[in-house]
């Protein structure tokens, strides 16, 4: 529908349109009607009408002011006057302003009110159609040029170039000068989350024609040239003359803050950008592009919403599992703890571990997606309360995932999924006083801990603890410390180095001999033997 505002300080007047035209049947929303220049230049600005019908002789603002305000906020605003006979000294400049039609109030008629709005009603839709097409064909235009420019970029990627006149022929035609001398400042633009993003916008193309719109329209800097290998990476080429009276490294910073920013006010996309070194010829800018596409390793560690100069990272040679144990016993006691600081502060410890020793990307993800499944099954899927458990949409998550940042955020927020999954079940399943003694249990496993003592820091009666444990677990307090700490055994059997005596010493047990036989009743076997044998 096309939308309508109409001004006149004569009541009558509103009241007589308003009601008399059938607005809807006719394919126009009625949007504002005023009663001085003032209010419909407000509900020009705020409801951006296709028409507009004034009087010209009315309060605070007359109709041509609000004409002339109006068109040049909106150029396409079509516009009719409503005139008494001495209004017709108006009219030279109503000419001017190119009002579409001119109505005298004493002949105002609904038939002829209804055939204007149909002729104005025909002019807009054509207008539409017209603008429609123009803008089709604006998008078949820039897809070939995008296309053409992507050709480009990937043969100087992936092909030798045998004949450099010829190659610098086809740079010129896509805007680069370097046959000229002029240097350029190669840009890796890459977009965050684009596994979400590509959800969000309906795929990879689709994403790819939003970033590379955005990045056309915002960047405003004399010479860049913009190429895009793929949906995901996208290049901008800055001209890098020498010069002595301007930082051309700040002036580009400043100009890729200012689109960083705008690309995450107006369309909520992040974007980070990943300079390289001034490039003076076919080879070097081939060399800069290539090193720019491989920027997997600096981004990880890099962050979100960055522009960075990329550099080489050197990674550690240490094994990131060698700390396995360790992390998963600190990362379990705060999911079993439940409070969302102590989640917080553990994850946010181990990034820190992780950031500052610079291991290999895939490690850290297999490192992470093995502790989040061991999680998953061992106090989730194993007490029967998830049903929607998909470790193959665990693994693509995490796989997406292309920052640090973002990984740790994804198992901070798998952390507290999972403690309010266990605290329900506790809730619904356990009294609140065993749900305690188990949580305790779990997290100070070390601990000797005797029965006496747990329904003491209950405030309960020992031999009613004991009655309402196994009515409520299905086993003694006894036989739940013990397999909870044999389950532990068996964790650190299977994950770290540590002797049989060093693992007893852990568990609370002061003779490792009286540790074996407790390991042999729960596993059929000596912890030695379940160590070789995993």
């Amino acid at each position: 529908m096309f939308k309508v505002v109409i001004a006149d300080d004569h009541y009558p007047v509103l009241d007589y349109l308003s009601n008399i035209i059938p607005w809807t049947k006719l394919g126009f929303e009625l949007s504002a009607l005023c009663s001085n220049g003032g209010e419909a230049w407000e509900a020009c600005q705020n409801q951006q009408p296709d028409i507009l019908i004034t009087d010209i002789g009315m309060p605070v603002m007359d109709g041509l002011d609000l004409i002339e305000k109006a068109r040049g906020a909106n150029p396409r605003l079509k516009t009719i006057i409503l005139s008494c006979h001495e209004d017709f000294q108006y009219a030279q400049r109503a000419v001017k302003l190119n009002v579409n039609d001119y109505i005298l109030k004493e002949s105002l008629r609904k038939e002829h009110v209804v055939t204007v709005l149909q002729q104005l009603a025909c002019t807009l839709a054509e207008e539409k159609q017209a603008e429609n097409n123009r803008l089709q064909l604006q998008n078949v235009v820039q897809q070939n040029l995008s296309a053409i420019h992507t050709r480009f970029i990937r043969k100087l990627l992936e092909q030798p170039i045998w004949n450099e006149a010829e190659w610098n022929d086809e740079a010129e035609r896509m805007g680069i000068h370097l046959r000229d001398g002029m240097p350029y400042l190669p840009v890796a633009v890459l977009p965050e989350r684009s596994f979400e993003l590509e959800s969000r916008f309906g795929g990879a193309m689709n994403m790819q024609f939003v970033i590379d719109n955005a990045l056309q329209e915002l960047v405003q800097y004399e010479g860049v040239i913009l190429l895009v290998p793929n949906e995901r990476q996208y290049f901008l080429l800055f001209p890098f003359p020498a010069t002595l009276k301007r930082n051309l490294h700040e002036d580009i910073r400043a100009e890729l803050k200012r689109v960083q920013q705008l690309v995450h006010r107006h369309l909520s996309i992040g974007i980070s950008f990943y300079r390289g070194d001034v490039a003076r010829d076919y080879l070097q800018l081939k060399k800069q592009l290539q090193d720019l596409m491989n920027v997997k390793m600096f981004r990880f560690y890099a962050g979100e919403l960055v522009y960075a100069e990329l550099r080489p990272l050197q990674t550690t040679k240490e094994d990131l599992f060698l700390h396995y144990a360790k992390a998963f016993q600190e990362l379990k006691d705060s999911m079993l703890g439940g409070e969302r600081t102590l989640i917080q502060s553990t994850v946010k410890r181990w990034g820190a571990f992780i950031q500052d020793r610079v291991y290999p990307v895939e490690s850290v993800k297999s490192w992470v997606l093995k502790m989040a499944l061991e999680l998953e099954l061992k106090y989730t899927v194993m007490q029967n309360f998830v049903i929607n458990f998909n470790s193959e949409l665990q693994q693509q998550q995490i796989a997406s995932i292309e920052t640090l940042n973002h990984l740790l955020e994804w198992l901070q927020t798998f952390l507290q999924e999972k403690a309010t999954d266990i605290q329900m079940l506790r809730d619904h399943t356990v009294r609140r006083e065993i749900a305690e003694a188990q949580r305790y249990i779990q997290t100070h496993i070390g601990e000797k801990i005797a029965m006496d003592e747990m329904a003491h820091r209950l405030n309960l009666n020992p031999s009613h603890f004991s009655r309402i444990f196994k009515l409520e677990t299905g086993e003694t307090f006894v036989e739940f410390v013990t397999r909870t700490k044999m389950e532990k055994a068996k964790e650190l059997l299977n994950q770290s180095d540590m002797t049989v005596v060093e693992i007893a010493e852990q568990l609370g047990y002061e003779h490792t001999s009286y540790f074996i036989k407790l390991f042999r009743n729960a596993s059929g076997m000596s912890p030695n033997e379940y160590r070789k044998s995993m």
